[in-house]
């Protein structure tokens, strides 16, 4: 593994001096002028405003490099950004944290927005024709509310344009029986404003894991099912039809629909027996009597008006959202029909948001508004237990509920923000009050057939604060304070009972986290290179994880939410962007947490986590990303592409049982050449076939190994990262 590790060291190394070399030259243009980076502009404090003046850290992809690296989903975000920890997870919840803050499992933790619309189904669905990503690290309470205690990840999408009729096709294939489809144009629609933009896609892909469809262990077990060979097979496509214009002087409009259709795993899951890092296998064959498969299907909507009045603008943001979704999960992934689950879900979001933001040039600026959003789920699931599992051989399958709930939450608040400039000096004040309420109704079948509902309710206070101080027009110190919260809830998807056999939903409290951050960024060398620092503390209060764990009162897995402890935070960022000459740019990351669970924290088991690490806290991580484009003739360009990433090791879920996540490295590639509007690439990602898994979970099949009994009493579920892939793309822009 080291040896691995320093080879793929030296392979980006003499990659990124072979391009330098190839094309350092003197860094002034022709016509005298110097040259300098590209203004990123970004809107984290909901308004636009230069990255370099915002007093907190915020990364951002532009929509180049989305589209010359081919970040279609949410794994290569996670590994461009340090300190971002990332699965995708095609059932709707991303396992996700920012700086050791987040969730992974059912909760949200960190938010995921499509154009300001907070996304709680769909997060992992691909959303193409961007503008720009953004990563706000650490809480953001004040503007974003609830669901967002790590920190947010934006989807910015490209907005019409009245000014001519443009647009692309994208054309890529290659292993594993890619083709990948992607088009977009925009269309103004006559002279008064207004235009019109469409993105579509579709995706099919036959994975890279296999089922042997050995035979089952035991006749009894019924006929043996040949499954599909594929196991990571699927088919994706979606699109976006956007349309904005004024309706007035004063008054605009933008408004979107999308919609998204997926039918493929429900994740890359591995069945790992190696029982320590060092001996992990990184199984690709799935050897289950059921292929875990998701089918989900998700419509949304927008509208977004804006009145410029006098010294301010009024904005109307609503949305509405609606999401079926089914996925079928054999639980123990063998071969022995033990139990699978049938799980179908629907999903109703509505949200509506009226912001006031100034629009002056004065030394006070300021953003206010309100907030409400209504989250409906639905879900009707069962536990499937194969032939003699629960009674002899002769009986079943056999269903019991495993989730059986109507989930209403709903949020209110009010925020605002203000900012004052004295001379060098800025200080911002800001507060958000943010109601959430959570009602859920479970049906158990045991309980013959009647509802149980249970309510919870609290009110938030996230304040925020941020002094800042300007060295001349290239650079600031700043120091920011920040709270944020995850709501609390009810577990109610399977029932616990009481002693005397009364059903009860538990609930589990909000989690908070505050943050205090110390930073500088700024621009150097005349405007070739920016750069920053930031050093960080987050005191993080009741972490709750989802737990799984067998139902003491029956059959069955619990899955739920638990409430562990409070853990510390502290940690480095660093983060460099240099324009070497007008052909090539090189941008570099790294970023350091070191976390642990405050003294004193015990499980209910007994377990001391007091020093140790918590669960999904990568401890390190760097990248270095260079990108090249040079003119070979007055029509042929030369283009090419590096990214190179380390994550560091961390620990797996569950807290009180853990497994250590070795530390990874990944090196992606493109490269080829433009001509007229034209283009042609060669991409491969993970160039040195690495094998690592994004995640890791212990996970209760009571002891049995088939029919025999024996086995490990609990198995590891990895989640793969992709193993080497190599395709090629042709490009045609209008």
């Amino acid at each position: 593994m080291f040896l691995s590790r320093v080879s793929l060291y030296s392979l980006a190394l003499m990659l990124f001096g072979f391009v330098s070399t190839l094309t350092f030259v003197n860094p002034v243009y022709a016509d005298g002028e110097n040259m300098t980076l590209e203004e990123v502009v970004v809107t984290a404090r909901k308004r636009g405003e230069s990255l370099i003046d915002i007093p907190e850290s915020v990364v951002s992809i532009s929509g180049d490099a989305i589209g010359r690296q081919n970040i279609k989903g949410l794994d290569k975000i996670g590994l461009a950004v340090p300190n971002l920890n990332l699965a995708m997870r095609t059932d709707g919840y991303p396992n996700v944290s920012i700086r050791g803050i987040g969730a992974f499992g059912l909760t949200q933790g960190v938010g995921f927005y499509l154009d300001d619309i907070q996304l709680f189904s769909d997060a992992s669905s691909r959303f193409g024709d961007l503008e720009r990503i953004e990563v706000l690290k650490g809480p953001q309470g004040t503007l974003y509310g609830g669901s967002n205690i790590g920190g947010a990840i934006k989807f910015v999408s490209a907005r019409p344009s009245s000014d001519d009729v443009f647009g692309r096709v994208k054309v890529l294939g290659g292993q594993q029986g890619v083709i990948d489809v992607e088009g977009s144009v925009n269309i103004p629609l006559g002279d008064n404003g207004w235009a019109m933009r469409a993105f579509g896609f579709t995706r099919e892909d036959d994975g890279f894991m296999t089922n042997p469809n050995s035979p089952a262990p035991d006749p009894s077990q019924g006929p043996f099912t040949t499954q599909p060979e594929d196991v990571g097979a699927y088919d994706e496509s979606g699109g976006r039809i956007s349309l904005s214009g004024p309706l007035s002087d004063n008054l605009s409009l933008y408004a979107s629909v999308r919609f998204n259709e997926y039918d493929g795993p429900v994740n890359n899951w591995a069945r790992e027996l190696g029982g320590t890092p060092d001996n992990f296998q990184y199984p690709t064959v799935l050897d289950t009597n059921r292929n875990p498969t998701h089918e989900r299907e998700v419509f949304g909507a927008h509208v977004e008006l804006t009145w410029e009045l006098e010294g301010f603008d009024v904005k109307s943001i609503t949305s509405y959202t609606d999401a079926e979704s089914t996925r079928l999960t054999d639980v123990d992934l063998t071969q022995f029909w033990f139990i699978n689950t049938d799980r179908p879900e629907e999903f109703e979001i509505t949200t509506q948001e009226i912001r006031f933001t100034s629009t002056g040039d004065g030394d006070i600026q300021w953003i206010a508004g309100f907030y409400y959003s209504s989250y409906k789920n639905e879900m009707n699931s069962q536990f499937v237990f194969g032939p003699g599992v629960l009674a002899d051989a002769s009986v079943g399958p056999i269903a019991a509920p495993f989730e059986l709930r109507d989930q209403d939450e709903r949020h209110l608040a009010v925020f605002g923000n203000l900012t004052y400039t004295i001379n060098d000096w800025e200080i911002g004040i800001g507060a958000r009050i943010d109601r959430w309420e959570e009602e859920e109704d479970n049906l158990d079948a045991e309980t013959n057939g009647a509802i149980h509902s249970a309510k919870i309710d609290a009110t938030e206070f996230l304040p925020r604060i941020s002094v800042s101080r300007h060295v001349g027009d290239d650079s600031m110190f700043y120091f920011t304070a920040s709270q944020g919260y995850e709501p609390g809830g009810l577990n109610g998807t399977t029932p616990i009972f009481t002693a005397d056999g009364t059903p009860s939903l538990l609930a589990f409290e909000p989690e908070k986290a505050i943050q205090f951050e110390l930073g500088w960024k700024g621009s150097l060398m005349d405007g070739r290179a920016t750069a920053g620092v930031a050093a960080f503390f987050i005191d993080y209060e009741d972490r709750a994880y989802q737990i799984l764990t067998p139902n003491p009162n029956g059959p069955g897995l619990i899955e739920g939410i638990t409430n562990v402890g409070d853990t510390d935070q502290k940690g480095l960022e660093l983060e460099f962007a240099f324009l070497i000459n007008e052909y090539l740019t090189v941008t570099a990351a790294a970023g350091f947490i070191d976390a642990e669970w405050d003294t004193g924290t015990v499980m209910p088991d007994g377990t001391d986590l007091s020093g140790r690490t918590p669960s999904n806290v990568i401890d390190d991580g760097f990248s270095i990303t260079a990108d090249l484009n040079r003119p070979i003739s007055d029509d042929l360009t030369f283009l090419a592409s590096l990214q190179f990433s380390h994550q560091g090791q961390g620990e797996s879920m569950p807290p009180f049982d853990p497994i250590t996540n070795e530390a990874y490295s990944v090196l992606n590639l493109q490269a080829g050449f433009q001509k007229g509007p034209w283009e042609l690439m060669l991409n491969v990602d993970n160039v040195t076939d690495e094998e690592y898994y994004t995640d890791l979970e212990n996970f209760p099949n009571f002891g049995l190994d088939g029919l025999s009994g024996e086995g490990p009493a609990t198995i590891v579920i990895g989640t793969f990262g992709h193993p080497r892939i190599v395709s090629a793309s042709l490009t045609y822009s209008f």
